[in-house]
């Protein structure tokens, strides 16, 4: 009997630490239509007949292939793929096509020519042909940003998920959940058979880096992107400057400690909970990364623009 009591006691106990398979917020698919094109993970769609996501959705089943590997999960999701008419419905932040992450099992992407990929394509006519004719070999004679906005980033969205799937809302800094994202996004494509996914995003932050895309920006510190975060987001510019310094500090962080990094960044994310471990200044977050991640690491995510 004594046996017994005791192995409950462990069954109990191990039922508590664990999240719900379907953890899902399934009011968000209302109004959807459900898509049986993928058995690893669930597909809707703000349209009925949806033409163009069946490169996303491969793309999105090799990339839990790697998470899964990674983070020794098994995770469920669902991908929404919303058209520009209806993205203010279902994704909290326009510009239309911007990927974005639900806390509760959500990534939501763009459908058909976003706003946000034409907005970007538009900007790019500028720009002089030898820089076009680069994008050509990377996004095809039409430059469809698209192949950016909405196929590379579900790599990044999706890291989100495996994310909140063991911290929920909480996180000590927002920078940290986008670096986070970013550096799921440079391991899962580099874990691809093809380095097409890793070119795109390289071959475009790299053309608006250096052709100053950007023009003038409002917010450039990390304190700023803690409290002026939605602002920035609907900024798409300041946005995707912000993002395109966490990229390149996350593919240098994982090209000097690989996958391990991974493992461990989401490892801290989760022992740095704030519900758990309360709230840190910016010298105790400073701290635990560096005791956490090492000296060189720590240099590296130092952020230069903080005055």
């Amino acid at each position: 009997m004594k046996h017994v009591i005791t192995l409950i006691f462990f069954i109990l106990l191990f039922s508590c630490n664990q999240k719900p398979s379907d953890w899902i917020d399934r009011s968000k698919h209302e109004g959807l239509y459900k898509h049986d094109i993928t058995n690893k993970f669930e597909v809707y769609s703000s349209v009925e007949h949806p033409g163009d996501i069946k490169n996303t959705v491969e793309v999105l089943e090799l990339t839990k292939k790697y998470y899964d590997r990674i983070f020794d999960e098994n995770l469920n999701f669902a991908v929404l793929f919303i058209d520009n008419k209806n993205w203010n419905k279902y994704a909290f932040s326009p510009p239309p096509g911007m990927p974005q992450a639900y806390y509760e099992g959500n990534i939501v992407l763009g459908l058909g020519k976003s706003v946000i990929a034409r907005n970007a394509e538009n900007g790019i006519k500028q720009a002089p042909p030898p820089v076009k004719e680069v994008l050509k070999q990377h996004f095809g004679e039409n430059i469809d940003l698209d192949y950016f906005y909405r196929d590379a980033l579900s790599l990044h969205e999706l890291g989100h998920l495996y994310q909140f799937y063991r911290t929920g809302k909480s996180s000590q800094r927002r920078w940290l959940n986008e670096l986070f994202g970013n550096l799921c996004q440079v391991g899962a494509a580099r874990s691809f058979d093809t380095q097409t996914v890793l070119d795109q995003m390289d071959v475009l932050q790299t053309t608006v880096i250096r052709g100053n895309q950007w023009g003038e920006l409002k917010f450039k510190t990390l304190d700023q992107f803690e409290t002026e975060y939605l602002q920035i987001m609907q900024q798409g510019q300041n946005y995707g400057w912000y993002q395109t310094q966490f990229y390149f500090k996350a593919r240098e962080l994982h090209s000097n400690f690989g996958d391990d990094f991974l493992r461990l960044f989401r490892d801290f994310l989760i022992d740095t909970n704030p519900d758990i471990i309360g709230e840190l200044d910016n010298a105790e977050l400073n701290q635990h990364i560096l005791d956490t991640f090492g000296k060189e690491a720590a240099e590296i995510m130092k952020w230069k623009y903080d005055s």
